[in-house]
């Protein structure tokens, strides 16, 4: 037995004290739970106390998965729950002498995301998936019964329903003549008894989606699929529809659950929409901050071509390439497919990178418009965040190129863009000239300077929900 295994309890342990208690009396009372704890409620702010998210969406898939109505256990107390969170941040089911990267890949992809902004995500989800001009229209009606507007602003009413509800959904509501402006207002009641529709499954259908998910090791329990992140409403029969984690009401359709729901939909030809709106889209950020002077690919030789976006700006050359491809849920877990998908994906990118410098350089007539004589550095912007991808001391991660470069999310993306571009530019030159932070992530180095304000992208997709400025409450911050 190793130290670790001596020092930390495993996670079947966790897993077995949720298992105690009833899904129908569990279920409910940690809605109400988690409702209380929603950073809506809280100035947008989340707590420090020990109480994650992330536990919270463990806590509510194991009971949906594992449990059933023959325990004992009644409905938890407070204390219960404490109980649970200390038991769930205890846990560890390492193997003998992991890696760096087993150990930190998945707590990153498990907690990371509860920090992200509904302003920023559910804005890109018209942005990115819902834009008729960044290519093919995607017909979202097929899938939610309404438009992509009408989903996201369905979503963060329903959010606020449940938050301000304890976790329950109570259709008697829909009547309510305090509901009435509401409904006609801001969201109409067939949008959201459509969404909650679409948003809601039962034990057995849960427990379904669990079987025709990718599995993860057996030492990976912690961090395997939760059917809540994309069905995150609960029908428990005689007792309700219920929320058991509120703060996935409205990210069951941010651009990671979006991805999936459009790939189960439509399958190839929705992959090659979407990799084609992601490479129009980081065009369309780019031109924010440098105009004219950002510039498409160029095809030379035998049909070859070139990185995505080439950004001439006056201090240097900055070779974009965008990749739509995504960590998977076992990479996610750093199982033995991460270095493989890293490779495809950032490697890839780093080889055309270098490509394209190299013809620079060496004055290939196809670019004998892109000056020479300029340092030039390479931005791989992804569609949704590799954390770690800048973190060469993660093998899994892949070695740096030839040519310096970072890897950049589209969120990253959209506030590195509201910047000055001079100041934008001297930040990106700096960063890969210190040892250190090119190992971050860009988020990671923005955090530490001023903030830039609003992205004009962002803010105009926002107006499609026609829904309140989201400035005027915290909670949508």
């Amino acid at each position: 037995m190793s130290s670790l295994e001596r020092v930390w309890p495993h996670y079947s342990q966790f897993r077995q004290s949720v298992r105690r208690f009833r899904p129908s009396l569990f279920l409910p009372a940690l809605a109400a739970h988690t409702a209380g704890l929603d950073p809506m409620l809280n100035n947008g702010k989340p707590r420090h106390d020990g109480r994650w998210p992330w536990a919270a969406s463990a806590i509510a898939r194991d009971s949906v998965l594992y449990s059933n109505e023959f325990r004992h256990g009644g409905a938890p107390s407070e204390a219960d729950f404490t109980y649970l969170y200390n038991l769930f941040n205890a846990s560890a089911d390492l193997e003998e002498n992991p890696t760096l990267s087993e150990i930190v890949t998945p707590l990153v992809y498990e907690q990371f995301g509860y920090g992200e902004s509904q302003f920023e995500e559910l804005s890109r989800v018209w942005a990115l998936f819902g834009d008729p001009s960044l290519g093919e229209p995607i017909a979202w009606e097929e899938v939610f019964g309404m438009g992509l507007a009408e989903v996201g602003r369905a979503a963060l009413v329903l959010h606020a329903w449940v938050v301000h509800n304890r976790g329950y959904i109570d259709f008697a509501l829909f009547d309510a003549p305090h509901m009435q402006e509401v409904l006609r207002r801001v969201a109409p009641r067939q949008e959201l008894e459509a969404l909650i529709t679409h948003f809601t499954t039962t034990i057995e259908g849960a427990r379904q989606l669990n079987a025709e998910a990718t599995a993860v090791p057996k030492n990976r329990q912690r961090f395997a699929f939760n059917p809540f992140v994309t069905r995150p409403l609960i029908h428990l029969g005689g007792g309700g529809v219920w929320a058991p984690q509120s703060m996935l009401v409205s990210r069951a359709i941010f651009p990671p659950n979006l991805y999936y729901v459009g790939m189960k939909q439509w399958g190839v030809c929705f992959a090659e929409n979407l990799g084609g709106r992601v490479e129009q889209y980081v065009g369309r950020q780019l031109r924010l901050i440098a105009g004219e002077r950002v510039r498409g690919e160029i095809t030379y030789g035998k049909g070859d071509k070139s990185v995505d976006w080439i950004w001439v700006a006056p201090e240097t050359v900055i070779l974009i390439e965008c990749k739509s491809a995504r960590m998977t849920l076992g990479a996610k877990a750093a199982d033995e497919s991460l270095a493989a998908l890293v490779e495809r994906s950032l490697g890839k990118a780093r080889r055309q990178i270098d490509r394209t410098a190299e013809l620079i350089r060496n004055r290939h007539p196809s670019f004998a418009d892109i000056p020479p004589d300029r340092p030039i550095v390479g931005v791989i912007a992804t569609a949704e965040p590799f954390y770690l991808g800048n973190a060469h001391l993660l093998t899994e991660f892949g070695e740096p190129g030839d040519t310096p470069s970072l890897v950049m999310s589209l969120r990253e993306l959209e506030r590195f863009v509201c910047f000055e571009e001079d100041e934008a530019t001297d930040m990106l030159l700096q960063v890969l000239s210190d040892p250190e932070k090119r190992t971050w992530s860009l988020a990671s180095v923005m955090s530490k300077l001023r903030d830039p304000g609003k992205n004009k992208i962002l803010e105009r997709a926002w107006e499609h929900y026609q829904f309140v400025d989201p400035l005027s409450d915290p909670g949508l911050q």
